[in-house]
C-alpha cells in the first residue's frame, strides 16, 4: 500500500517535468545555421554508417581480396598495434589509403568520412558567418576547422 503513494507522487513529479521540458522545448528558436549544421552530421552520420555496413558486408563475403580474411582475424586479437603492424605488415598513418582495393581496408573509407563530417559541418557554418559578417564566428569557426583538419593530417605527431 506504501508504493501506491510513492508512484502517484512520482508520477505528478514526471508529469509536471515533461509538462515544463515541452514548453521550454516550445520557447527555443534555432538559427538556420544550426539546422543546417544539424541536417548535415545527420545525412553525412548516416551515409557514413552506410558506408561501413556495405564495406564490412563486402569484407566478410571475402570479396576485393582482404589482406587479412576474416576467419583469420582471431589470430591477432592479442596483439597489441605495434605486434600487429610487425606481423601483418599492415600500413599505419594515412598509408592505408593505398590498400583501399582491399576489402579489410575499404572497411575505413567509412570511418575516415565519418572523421570529416564535423568538418563539413563547419565549413557551412564558415560560409554562412561569412556571408552574415559575423567575424567573430567566422574566426572560431575556422579555428576548429583548422584544428580538426592538422590533427587528422598527423601535423601533431604524439608517440
Amino acid at each position: 500500500m506504501s508504493s501506491q503513494p510513492q508512484t502517484y507522487i512520482h508520477s505528478v513529479h514526471s508529469n509536471t517535468f515533461t509538462r515544463k521540458q515541452n514548453e521550454v522545448l516550445t520557447n527555443v528558436e534555432v538559427s538556420p545555421e544550426q539546422n543546417r549544421y544539424a541536417s548535415i552530421l545527420l545525412v553525412c552520420s548516416w551515409a557514413g554508417i552506410v558506408v561501413m555496413l556495405i564495406a564490412f558486408l563486402l569484407y566478410m563475403g571475402g570479396l576485393f581480396s582482404p589482406l587479412i580474411k576474416p576467419s583469420d582475424m582471431p589470430l591477432y586479437w592479442r596483439l597489441n598495434v605495434h605486434q600487429h603492424l610487425a606481423v601483418t605488415h599492415a600500413p599505419s598513418g594515412w598509408n592505408w589509403l593505398a590498400s583501399v582495393n582491399h576489402s579489410d581496408y575499404l572497411n575505413l573509407v567509412g570511418l575516415a568520412f565519418l572523421g570529416i563530417v564535423s568538418v563539413l559541418g563547419y565549413i557551412s557554418l564558415f560560409i554562412d558567418y561569412l556571408h552574415k559578417k559575423d567575424f567573430p564566428y567566422v574566426i572560431m569557426v575556422a579555428l576548429e576547422i583548422i584544428v580538426i583538419v592538422s590533427a587528422a593530417s598527423g601535423v601533431f605527431h604524439v608517440s
